[in-house]
């Protein structure tokens, strides 16, 4: 299923920039090799590493951040199912943080997931919530 997505990329992409370019193209791989091997990626601006921790996650999650935060405290009994859905997710962040461009849009995957930590921490506070309820 791979090999078939890249030959269409491949044949459509080629298709319609053979005019200006004048030979195949694979859109996904020049990207690929032009912000990591080459680590040319800061040709279109730099961030600072910590950027997507200390201002694009934060402001992508908003309300949901502290609660996702919360989460292994508010749910001590899952906290390893927390650990092994956002550790990934946030390692992925992490290897992003290396490369000098970034923007919001490379690290959407991750916002999503640690969406699902921040319902869990919703969830338990709001039963602690309820749980005071007479």
């Amino acid at each position: 299923a791979a090999a078939a997505a890249a030959a269409l990329s491949v044949g459509v992409d080629s298709l319609l920039w053979w005019p200006r370019l004048g030979h195949w193209v694979w859109p996904e791989a020049s990207v690929l090799l032009f912000n990591t091997v080459e680590n040319r990626s800061g040709e279109w601006g730099t961030s600072p590493w910590h950027w997507y921790a200390t201002s694009a996650l934060p402001r992508a999650l908003g309300g949901a951040l502290p609660l996702a935060l919360a989460a292994p405290l508010l749910a001590p009994h899952r906290r390893r199912e927390l650990a092994y859905y956002a550790v990934p997710y946030l390692a992925y962040v992490a290897l992003y943080s290396w490369l000098p461009h970034k923007e919001l849009r490379f690290i959407f995957p991750a916002v999503l997931a640690l969406d699902v930590p921040a319902a869990v921490g919703l969830a338990e506070a709001a039963k602690g919530a309820l749980a005071l309820l007479p």
